[in-house]
C-alpha cells in the first residue's frame, strides 16, 4: 500500500492538466522510449521506469530496494513542453513541463510546485 501511496505521491507532482475541446492524442516521437529515475519515500528507494509508446500507451514500474514491485499501465499525450500521463490504477490525469537535454537521452521534468525529476533514457 505504502509503493501504491508513493507512486501517486510522484504522480501528483505533477499540475493537474486542464481538459482539452481537441480529442486527438498529441505526441512528440523524441519522448517515446523507455526512460528511468530513482525515486524515494524518504525510508526506501525505487528505480522507476516509464515506458511510452508512441500509441500514447505506456507503463510505470517500480522496483524498491527492499525487491517489492509494482507496475502500472497508462496513457500520455504531449505538447512542446508539457506531458501528460494518466494512470490506469487511480484514473488520475497529471502533467508537469518538459525539456529535452542530451542528444533527447535526458528529460527533466519540472512540477507546478518546482521540483525537478531528472529522466534517462534507457
Amino acid at each position: 500500500m505504502k509503493k501504491l501511496l508513493l507512486l501517486t505521491f510522484v504522480f501528483t507532482l505533477f499540475a493537474c492538466s486542464g481538459g482539452d475541446d481537441d480529442n486527438s492524442i498529441s505526441i512528440n516521437s523524441d519522448l517515446v522510449g523507455a526512460w528511468e529515475t530513482t525515486i524515494t519515500d524518504g525510508v526506501s528507494t525505487a528505480e522507476q521506469v516509464f515506458t511510452l509508446n508512441a500509441d500514447g500507451t505506456g507503463s510505470v514500474s517500480n522496483l524498491w530496494d527492499d525487491g517489492e514491485t509494482f507496475y502500472s499501465q497508462l496513457t500520455w499525450s504531449s505538447t512542446s513542453t508539457t506531458i501528460t500521463f494518466t494512470t490506469l490504477v487511480n484514473d488520475e490525469t497529471d502533467s508537469g513541463e518538459y525539456q529535452l537535454s542530451n542528444n533527447n537521452n535526458t528529460c527533466t521534468i519540472t512540477t507546478s510546485e518546482g521540483d525537478v525529476i531528472i529522466f534517462t533514457r534507457i
